[in-house]
């Protein structure tokens, strides 16, 4: 209010205090007019040549851990500043111990304040804990710096566009139960060595047996021979474990979502990741959900290098809760790319007729296939011959 009205305010006192001879108002008129001014123009420079600068320690974390977050202002000139105050704009999801926290306008988000006094050409910081008690894929910033004259009748504010981002990895938990299909990727064969055949790798031929597929018949060879002939391929001791994500938590999208659900079903895939990889498989992850500012589901092929389990992770970090797709379409788009004889785990807590179908589709397709219920409701009768049920509660830590 006093920003609007000091400049007219002086100069009434000063008119008023000339007209009618009074030199006391004439003086408040002067002082308030000289006041007025150092205070502008105080205010006009007291940002000038300052600097905030921000540094995160850490730009991926697992759920539990902290993260270090340091705020460093300085002040690169010759006026003091009596008062400044820092904003810091941060997810409401992140706790920071023994901070000043703030509500913010966006929501979901939340201001850490700080306010203090610099003197000509000093330097101050501040050290925080960012405390990760969620997954999720964070943004850090951006920040406001207010100050102003020493009364702060006229404030000025200036925005540190600059942001980082903070991924924080889903739980993993153990698997307790040792008799799952995905412990058992042998099945009932009495022999290992020769798992699976790799189509792409032809060893040799040999005479046709009549339980040998047609399209494994070398015609050009059966033509020279006189004899049916059947290409023989290198045996591939690479097991392959797609998992697929349904982040649909109510029978539609339109209804929400159940955050305790969805974060079930992400913990879920997310060890059954880490358990497949520290056992050597190929690990792929396909979900309904998208990576941010995305609306394609998110497909990971099966592969078994050293980071990919990172990968599988840093998506399960980032899955939004809305769905891009029913999970049975997408089973139906991509049953196509899933490697000959992999196993599929298909983590849910919602079993509809069409999503039956389409796991009798993947079986067809000579894949062994396991629905993961999520969820403290017992789990569905499977209609589908070949296809297990297994509670992810019964057999993993959670």
């Amino acid at each position: 209010m006093f920003g609007e009205t000091w400049l007219p305010l002086a100069i009434g006192l000063l008119v008023l205090g000339s007209v009618s001879g009074q030199p006391v108002l004439t003086a408040l008129g002067v002082l308030l007019f000289c006041a007025g001014a150092v205070a502008r123009l105080w205010s006009r420079w007291a940002l000038f040549r300052v600097e905030y600068q921000r540094d995160l320690a850490e730009h991926r974390a697992f759920l539990g851990e902290s993260v270090a977050l340091s705020m460093r202002l300085t002040n690169r000139k010759f006026l003091p500043l009596h008062w400044i105050l820092v904003r810091e704009e941060i997810p409401h999801d992140l706790r920071v111990p023994e901070a000043t926290i703030e509500p913010a306008p966006a929501p979901g988000r939340v201001y850490l304040s700080r306010a203090t006094s610099l003197a000509w050409y000093e330097r101050v910081g501040w050290r925080y804990r960012l405390v990760c008690r969620q997954r999720g894929y964070y943004r850090i910033g951006p920040t406001r710096v207010r100050s102003g004259d020493l009364f702060g009748f006229f404030p000025v504010e200036f925005q540190e566009p600059a942001v980082e981002y903070l991924l924080v990895y889903p739980r993993t938990v153990e698997m307790a139960e040792p008799d799952l299909p995905f412990k058992r990727p042998y099945g009932d064969v009495r022999s290992r060595e020769r798992l699976f055949e790799d189509p792409s790798r032809v060893m040799g031929l040999r005479d046709y047996r009549p339980e040998d597929p047609m399209k494994h018949i070398d015609w050009k060879a059966t033509a020279r021979r006189g004899s049916l002939q059947v290409r023989q391929f290198e045996p591939t001791i690479t097991l392959h474990l797609v998992i697929i994500l349904n982040i649909n938590t109510l029978p539609h999208s339109w209804e929400g979502h159940i955050p305790e659900l969805l974060d079930e079903a992400i913990t879920t895939a997310a060890s059954l990741a880490r358990h497949a990889t520290a056992a050597r498989w190929a690990v792929g992850l396909f979900a309904n959900g998208s990576f941010p500012q995305s609306d394609l589901p998110i497909r990971l092929l099966p592969s078994r290098d050293a980071r990919q389990l990172l990968h599988v992770l840093e998506a399960l970090a980032v899955i939004s809760p809305m769905a891009t797709a029913a999970i049975e379409d997408l089973v139906r788009e991509e049953r196509h790319t899933l490697p000959l004889g992999a196993t599929i785990a298909l983590v849910t807590a919602l079993a509809t007729e069409a999503l039956w179908l389409a796991l009798a589709s993947l079986r067809a397709d000579g894949h062994r296939v396991a629905l993961v219920w999520v969820g403290d409701q017992p789990p569905p009768a499977c209609p589908v011959a070949g296809v297990s049920i297994h509670r992810a509660r019964d057999f993993l830590q959670l």
